[in-house]
Parts: C-alpha cells; sequence; structure tokens
C-alpha cells in the first residue's frame, strides 16, 4: 500500500513538473491572444510583453492587393504577412486592421482554416499550431473586406515573433503597419510629414522641439547623432502625438544629425547646438 502511495505521489510530481516546465520558453503554439498588435488602440502592446526582448518596426511584413488608387468599399481583398528570420524555424504574428482608437476596420476572412483563425470577436487573425513551423521565412494569408461606413484610410497593424525551437531567448519580435486608404481620396504620404518636420530652435540652446504638420499612425522613433556618427539621445513620437522636446543641455556645442524613423519612412534634418 506505501508503495502504491509512493508510487502514485512520484506520478503527480512528474506531472507538476511537466507542466510546470515542459512547455516553458515554447509560448502560445496556438495563436496570440487578444490585442497584441503594437497599435495605438492595444496600447502599443506587441509580443514582447510574454517574449520579452525590445520591439523593432520594419517594412513591408504586409502587403495587399489592394490597387494604389484604394479600395472600393464593400470589395474583398488579399492581405499577406511575412515574417523572416534566417536560422529561425518558429513564426508567429497577430493582425487587426484599425483605427487610432482601436476601433475594427473592415471584416476579415480566413481563408486557410489550418494555419491561421480569428480572435477577439474576429479583430484579430493570429496564426494556428499547424502554421508556425517553417525554416528561415514563413507566409500567411487572409482576406480583408474593406469597410462600408465611410472610412477613408485603414492601418493594418502587425507584431511578429519569431525563434528557434520555441526558446526564450532567442526570440525577436518586430512589427510592421500597412497604410491604405479609400478609392477617390489623397492618401497623406508619411514620408513628406516626417521631411516636413520642424526641429527648433535654431540654433538650440537647451532644448529642441521636434513639430511634425499632421498626426502619424505608427510610432517614429527620434534618434540624435554626432558629426561622428555617435548616438546621443533618443526620444519617441507615440501615435497620434505631433510634438516631441529633447533636453539636449548636457551635450557640447556642434552639430548633430535627428533621425525620425517609422515602420513606413526616415528622414534626418540638421541640428546645431551653441549654448
Amino acid at each position: 500500500m506505501k508503495k502504491t502511495i509512493l508510487y502514485l505521489f512520484a506520478g503527480v510530481c512528474t506531472l507538476i513538473l511537466l507542466e510546470s516546465f515542459g512547455n516553458k520558453g515554447l509560448g502560445k503554439v496556438d495563436g496570440t491572444e487578444p490585442g497584441y498588435t503594437g497599435s495605438p488602440g492595444d496600447t502599443l502592446k506587441n509580443c514582447t510583453i510574454c517574449h520579452g526582448g525590445t520591439a523593432v518596426n520594419v517594412q513591408n511584413w504586409i502587403s495587399s492587393n489592394i490597387p494604389s488608387t484604394g479600395f472600393v468599399a464593400g470589395s474583398t481583398y488579399t492581405i499577406r504577412a511575412v515574417n523572416t528570420l534566417i536560422g529561425h524555424n518558429r513564426f508567429g504574428f497577430s493582425i487587426s486592421p484599425q483605427a487610432l482608437d482601436g476601433k475594427l476596420l473592415g471584416t476579415m476572412l480566413v481563408t486557410d482554416t489550418v494555419r491561421t483563425k480569428l480572435v477577439g470577436n474576429n479583430k484579430y487573425i493570429t496564426y494556428r499550431a499547424a502554421g508556425v513551423q517553417a525554416l528561415d521565412s514563413n507566409v500567411w494569408e487572409f482576406q480583408w473586406v474593406a469597410p462600408t461606413d465611410g472610412t477613408k484610410e485603414v492601418v493594418f497593424y502587425g507584431a511578429f515573433n519569431s525563434n528557434i525551437d520555441g526558446h526564450k531567448g532567442q526570440d525577436v519580435t518586430r512589427l510592421s503597419t500597412l497604410k491604405v486608404w479609400r478609392e477617390g481620396f489623397v492618401s497623406v504620404n508619411e514620408n513628406n510629414v516626417l521631411s516636413q518636420a520642424t526641429i527648433f530652435p535654431y540654433p538650440a540652446k537647451q532644448h529642441i522641439t521636434i513639430q511634425l504638420p499632421h498626426i502619424l499612425s505608427v510610432r517614429t522613433e527620434i534618434s540624435l547623432y554626432d558629426t561622428q556618427g555617435r548616438l546621443m539621445l533618443t526620444s519617441a513620437l507615440l501615435p497620434g502625438e505631433t510634438q516631441n522636446q529633447l533636453d539636449v543641455s548636457a551635450l557640447p556645442n556642434g552639430l548633430y544629425f535627428v533621425k525620425m524613423q517609422s515602420a513606413l519612412m526616415s528622414h534626418t534634418q540638421k541640428m546645431l547646438l551653441q549654448q
């Protein structure tokens, strides 16, 4: 009887250990939870909350067959997501087409029920367990029905994570966006927005202010470099913000370069410091 109890106790302990450590580091194997796309409506939450590290913006990881003239209300289009990193063999993603306030725009349709699924009342599309494994790169596709409520522009926000054999510590998180407009509306070129940024005063003394003429839909990284290419200061403009102030009082006088980088475009301007 004692031996039986000991065997049962050992078995229970083994199950607990397996439950505690067997999947540790593997992350979600059947899709992400709702609300982790890095969008303003998701309070900028992304894969790093579970996987750690720092998310980096990348371009063109979300694409579509929407023509350059814009989407037609009620029409259906194909959206393509790609996650790439040489040497990695597990890939995941979460995408949602949203307004700045987080409202779902349009309707997503699953076309590959084996590898993708909808979550969060169909607001997010993510991978399934069968859509994780690949070598160096993974691709998923789904369809999107354009909104019919008069929406003029839509941003697809996406968060992507990859690793090797599911081990944490090897996780890499990327953020990417796709911005599309309704047919008949002239888009605001966000590269032009960055190039129209005003940096004042010039020359600077204690602080500089970076002012954009329009609100951007994505996070814009701000980096200040000296003439030797050394990074001196960093900051950021969050989606919906048009102004940022940097304290440059601790820097020596001289010429500097202010680089503004979003997932869409980048622009660099000069800044002169004379205290």
